[in-house]
């Protein structure tokens, strides 16, 4: 007999379909990182992330101790709060090119005259670095601007006691040296032009290689949510950030200028928020004061560090400064002037234009203040946004290999709302639902292999403003005297 064609099996087959892969967590926080570090192992690779997530690794960023560099310090400081990923780009410092002109500023605590020269403690110096020998030599003092009382520098020495010392040989004398005038100091900028080229970075024409700021675009396992480059407040340094955090989908510390409150705004001023990525940036000012085991005193470093330390101590849909999160710090560059009730107060001033600060607190020591990032957003509602995006980029590869059939579609919506639920559940929202798209699913975009799904959620807003009314109550008083009388 001829063979039956319609025949296919006596006996049972099964067809096993796994339900969707669950898509997990939003994640937590994981940091990049672009700076110098000259003494660090030569086994580190340089323009290419490198991961570190413990003190002993952290180590390796100095192998002589020195603290040499921007990233060694940093990196320690995020580490001793808390234990997270961090990767980090190390750049050469390029000394090539000579510094450009730079003018900084302090104001004159006290002054004395000690071996023949004199010898200035200040405040509010814009000058954070040490400033010593034949690197001095060039650097003039004068009171005020435009003035002809003028010093050739010594030496600057910042620590518990910011020291400036001049060559008492010019026209500048001690009796000029007033508590609370104000010294200009012509001087140049500390880093050199060929390092910030070496930060912004670029991408080789020929071999396709990413360095500086670039390379965080590069081969990462883990998804970066937030970076920065501490230490370096030049603009084109902020330009590159911003530009990586939007491709990458995650937040920017902006190093601020660390001088004055006005050059503060300024820079948040100068910034277009629009499509431009800046509306994920927070710009952190001034620098701060730690312990230096290198020089065995206090100096200045950057405040992105203590403020990176509060972002990695939460989730990305939280705010950094949750319950006012202290950091360990001795002091700041300048004072900001900061009161919990005072609306007028410079530190309300700048957070307006989205600039975070350390400020001594109610609570003790000093914490973090600032919710916003330059374009007015919260940071713990771009931080969830975000969130969600590298999500959907992490989980959605998978779903590209289906047929739009209706099953399909009905499974990922279902699968979308079970995520959310489990998000909001988890506190990072306040809800969330997922649906097809009701006008954009039609059959022209269905025909070009293209559907809408819309994702709908609630964010939690951080506790910036409390409002507390106070009402005296003339009915309790006369209900007291009722009862006494």
């Amino acid at each position: 007999m001829p063979k039956i064609e319609s025949f296919v099996h006596n006996g049972i087959s099964v067809h096993a379909k796994a339900a969707p892969a669950p898509m997990g967590p939003l994640g937590g926080v994981v940091l990049g990182l672009v700076g110098t570090a000259p003494d660090a192992d030569p086994a580190i690779p340089r323009s290419k992330p490198y991961r570190i997530s413990n003190p002993a690794q952290a180590a390796k960023l100095d192998m002589t101790g020195m603290e040499l560099g921007t990233l060694p310090r940093v990196v320690s400081e995020i580490l001793k709060m808390v234990a997270v990923p961090i990767y980090v780009v190390i750049e050469e410092e390029d000394t090539a090119l000579a510094p450009a002109a730079k003018d900084y500023s302090a104001k004159v605590v006290s002054a004395s005259v000690m071996n023949g020269q004199l010898q200035v403690v200040v405040s509010d110096s814009t000058l954070t670095e040490a400033v010593l020998g034949a690197a001095a030599a060039s650097w003039q003092v004068e009171i005020g601007s435009g003035n002809t009382k003028v010093a050739t520098m010594v030496s600057f020495v910042p620590g518990m006691t910011n020291v400036l010392t001049l060559s008492s040989a010019g026209t500048l004398t001690l009796a000029d040296l007033t508590a609370g005038a104000t010294l200009t100091i012509h001087g140049k900028d500390l880093t050199a032009a060929g390092t910030i080229v070496n930060i912004v970075g670029r991408i080789d024409p020929a071999t396709g290689r990413h360095t500086g700021i670039q390379a965080l675009l590069g081969d990462i396992p883990e998804t970066l949510t937030d970076i920065a480059a501490p230490g370096f407040s030049h603009k084109a340094v902020a330009d590159a950030l911003a530009v990586v955090g939007r491709r990458l989908y995650c937040r920017v510390a902006l190093e601020g200028p660390s001088s004055t409150d006005a050059a503060a705004i300024a820079l948040s001023e100068s910034l277009a928020v629009v499509d431009t990525g800046y509306d994920q940036a927070v710009i952190v000012d001034p620098f701060v004061k730690v312990w230096s085991q290198a020089v065995a005193g206090y100096v200045y470093m950057s405040g992105v560090a203590h403020y990176l330390s509060c972002v990695a101590r939460v989730e990305p849909w939280e705010s950094p400064g949750k319950g006012r999160a202290g950091v360990q710090i001795e002091g700041t560059q300048r004072t900001i002037d900061y009161n919990i009730i005072d609306k007028a107060s410079t530190g309300n001033l700048l957070n307006r234009y989205g600039i975070c600060y350390f400020a001594r607190t109610a609570m003790g020591g000093y914490s973090l203040i600032g919710n916003r990032t330059v374009s007015g957003r919260f940071l713990n509602v771009v931080g969830l946004e975000l969130a969600i995006i590298r999500k959907l980029i992490a989980t959605s590869e998978g779903d590209m290999a289906h047929n739009l059939t209706a099953e399909f579609m009905e499974q990922k919506v279902d699968t979308m709302n079970s995520w959310l639920e489990a998000q909001a559940a988890a506190g990072a929202m306040i809800g969330a639902r997922c649906r097809l798209h009701p006008t954009l699913n039609n059959s022209e975009n269905y025909l070009n292999g293209e559907w809408h799904l819309v994702i709908e959620y609630g964010a939690y807003r951080p506790n910036e403003h409390m409002v507390y009314h106070l009402r005296e109550d003339v009915g309790i008083v006369n209900a007291f005297l009722d009862e006494v009388l």
